[in-house]
């Protein structure tokens, strides 16, 4: 099974993040070194990328465990 480019969903996942965030009433969510993160996708530093990434790498994981030997 091929799945999608990481960097791709990555910001998907972002994207649908800020979405529930802001229909929540939340409008600021900060790392601990003060970067904002209820921004677009390619306005965010690597490092808070890599938290989206990491999620994604996650689910794929998960998608694999769960498909192998199918």
């Amino acid at each position: 099974m091929t799945l999608p480019d990481i960097e791709l969903v990555s910001a998907k996942v972002h994207d649908a993040w800020m979405e529930q965030k802001v229909k929540a009433g939340v409008f600021s969510r900060k790392l601990e070194t003060g970067e904002e993160l209820i921004v677009p996708y390619d306005m965010l530093s690597e490092q808070a990328k890599e938290l989206d990434r990491a999620t994604v790498r996650a689910v794929y994981q998960a998608i694999y465990e769960a498909t192998k030997g199918t």
